[in-house]
């Protein structure tokens, strides 16, 4: 025999002194009142979960952004190094660090960059690799300034042919041979002539040899010649660049036709010219 289900429920409440308080209540209505008790937690518990969740995958998020920050700040450093490395061997200067190793973290940086971690090699390494930078750069500057007192390239931009090299050849005035201390350039009459490097104009005259000449030092024990000009643009004692125009290509002095004879010296001896055209 099944029991019937109270079709509503009463409720007694006694208070000391006064007429009881009764409640009829559906059966329908105290089911929902339980269960609305019991879902407000939940959902609570919920709603502080999604909260936890979105706030975890945020914090993932933004930590995924550091990492990757720190790591390009870090891969940024170690190309400093390497620079700064480069710089010192240009500049005749041994490298740095312990046995020439690189002072940052080696094998690449982990994916997972602890913060504490980054900024301790950050503070500890910048501030010397900033060192060792301003360190290399007055050797590189005496270094640079060697480089630049080389003569290099062609004195001229005009089309031209080489015909005499350097060394002994046939002499084109005479029987026998003789040795030629430059290199020789046929061009259009009157090319522009241009210095192969940066100095002081030595010498610009004519002499019955070279003709119109121009001798120039550029320091660090170099010196070119410009020979058999059919005129000068320069007077001694001027400073000039490789874009200044020192001349003009000619047929004057011991010369067998219009052409350029171009020579290099290195601590006053002759050297050949071809090995400072590139």
């Amino acid at each position: 025999m099944h029991r019937r289900i109270p079709q509503r429920f009463t409720i007694f409440i006694a208070c000391t002194g006064k007429t009881p308080l009764t409640i009829s209540i559906h059966p329908l209505i105290l089911v929902a009142i339980l269960l609305g008790s019991i879902s407000f937690p939940v959902v609570s518990v919920a709603k502080a979960f999604q909260t936890m969740t979105n706030r975890n995958s945020q914090l993932t998020h933004e930590n995924r952004n550091l990492n990757k920050q720190a790591q390009e700040i870090l891969e940024g450093m170690e190309q400093l190094e390497s620079e700064i490395d480069a710089l010192q061997r240009r500049a005749g200067m041994p490298e740095t660090g312990s046995e020439n190793q690189s002072r940052l973290p080696q094998g690449g940086v982990p994916l997972a960059v602890e913060g504490k971690f980054f900024l301790s090699v950050a503070e500890e390494q910048l501030p010397q690799l900033m060192e060792d930078l301003e360190g290399t750069q007055p050797a590189l500057e005496a270094t640079l300034k060697r480089e630049n007192a080389r003569p290099q390239g062609l004195p001229l931009k005009a089309s031209y042919r080489e015909t005499s090299g350097f060394g002994f050849r046939r002499n084109p005035f005479g029987g026998g041979s003789e040795f030629h201390g430059g290199l020789d350039f046929v061009a259009a009459f009157r090319s522009p002539i241009y210095p192969t490097a940066p100095g002081k104009v030595i010498r610009a005259e004519m002499s019955r040899g070279y003709g119109y000449h121009v001798v120039i030092d550029h320091g660090y024990g170099y010196k070119t010649l410009y020979g058999h000009m059919s005129g000068l643009a320069v007077t001694s004692g001027m400073t000039v660049d490789r874009d200044r125009i020192i001349g003009y290509l000619g047929n004057t002095g011991r010369s067998t036709g219009p052409h350029l004879h171009y020579e290099v010296f290195r601590n006053d001896q002759p050297v050949d010219p071809k090995y400072y055209l590139d």
